[in-house]
């Protein structure tokens, strides 16, 4: 079989989001026989090769991409600004340790997964005569001016990242020589596959979108279970307290809901806005019994949160994709969110409702009313959530693994 070598920074099968992504990616491969080596960092080590052994991939190999200095101890924190640091001297030193495995394994296919950031580009850029994949990455997405006030004084944080991407378009040598050399460049929604092709690097035939969602093992073979009518709408929040992740706007939007909609929201995450929800609660008029802030629940019990409810808010502001949607549908929710980035192609219209976003109030009063429509209308919300676990089914990581390894594999 044919020898990979996977750049996955993030990579871990007891994690979410990236780390997921990783993991999935890794041992997906390896399950189809490929002799797989991954680069990745020393944070999540232990678990990956204590899930390998359990899994028996004598296949797989697992290669530490250590920092000098202990800065791994110091940097390798992801709920701090200095994992960005941390990140751009791992991808140097992982550079180097690619070069010097690819001289003793010559590798067939080098594919970039995690982080899945476009505008970084991949340390993969350097291997001669192997394939390059660079993806699924995203991106290219950026909040609309119209959520502004949502974000507060952290929008010249969204500013700056703007100018930060044009800059790295122009003058990152990592993301223009991974364009320069990849065979092939995976994106993960509209967004980024448009700011691909602003690139004077950018050569046509040679991209490919791939939804970037799909369900962790532990949500495969989920069956099917109708949901008995209750007396008021169970909705669900799920992520992290980030601007970006909306949860203000949702808040917004029940604040111009009609007082005969009864509803229960259980929010669940952490982060750096959660002082900030009991103020905009008081500011929306919003009934405190009728909201639950569980806080941080651990990725190994929040199917409990996804079958306790009835439907899904999710409505971030700028998102590469969406995993919690997908995780949501696998357990029949149906789902409210706004018709951008990944949402556009991940949630079917069929699956729930789509907000196309219109001015700062009229987004939150349509999302108001999907509430209201799901209330009011149960056949719609049952129809709905059929729709949504029967497309979340389809979304596995051995179809998208597939897809790639037939198409762009060569076997």
């Amino acid at each position: 079989m044919k020898k990979i070598l996977l750049s996955a920074y993030a990579c871990s099968p007891y994690k979410g989001s990236e780390w997921s992504v990783g993991w999935s990616w890794v041992s997906g491969l390896a399950k189809k026989g490929y002799r797989v080596w991954c680069l990745t960092n020393v944070e999540d080590l232990e678990d990956c090769e204590k899930e390998k052994r359990a899994l028996g991939f004598d296949n797989l190999v697992f290669v530490p991409v250590k920092l000098p200095f202990g800065l791994d101890k110091r940097w390798l924190d992801n709920n701090s600004k200095t994992i960005y640091a941390h990140y751009y001297l791992w991808k140097r030193r992982a550079a180097k340790v690619a070069e010097r495995l690819h001289a003793e394994h010559r590798f067939d296919i080098a594919q970039h997964v995690s982080y899945g950031s476009f505008q970084q580009g991949s340390p993969l850029y350097r291997l001669e005569n192997c394939k390059i994949i660079f993806g699924p990455v995203g991106g290219g997405q950026m909040a609309l001016p119209i959520f502004k006030p949502y974000f507060g004084a952290s929008w010249r944080i969204e500013i700056i990242r703007k100018y930060v991407s044009d800059f790295l378009m122009k003058y990152n040598t990592s993301l223009n020589e991974t364009l320069k050399r990849a065979d092939l460049v995976l994106t993960v929604n509209q967004e980024t596959e448009m700011l691909l092709k602003t690139s004077k690097y950018y050569r046509e035939g040679r991209d490919f979108y791939l939804s970037d969602s799909a369900l962790p093992k532990q949500f495969a073979n989920i069956e099917y279970k109708e949901r008995e009518q209750a007396d008021y709408l169970r909705l669900l929040w799920i992520g992290r307290f980030l601007p970006r992740r909306g949860l203000q706007l949702s808040l917004k939007a029940l604040s111009y809901l009609p007082e005969d909609v009864p509803y229960k929201l259980t929010i669940v995450g952490d982060g750096e806005q959660k002082k900030s929800i009991a103020g905009w609660m008081e500011q929306y008029g919003l009934d405190a019994s009728k909201i639950d802030l569980l806080g941080w629940v651990p990725y190994s019990e929040i199917h409990q949160q996804y079958e306790n409810a009835d439907v899904m808010l999710f409505c971030p502001l700028r998102d590469t994709a969406g995993l919690q949607a997908t995780e949501a549908m696998a357990f029949g929710l149906p789902i409210i969110t706004l018709n951008i980035s990944g949402m556009r192609t991940i949630v079917p219209p069929s699956c729930g409702i789509k907000i196309d976003p219109s001015t700062t109030d009229g987004t939150a009063q349509d999302m108001a009313k999907a509430i209201e429509k799901m209330y009011r209308d149960p056949e719609f919300r049952k129809k709905a959530s059929k729709e949504a676990y029967k497309t979340a089914m389809g979304y596995t990581w051995e179809a998208k693994i597939d897809e790639v390894a037939s198409r762009f594999y060569g076997d």
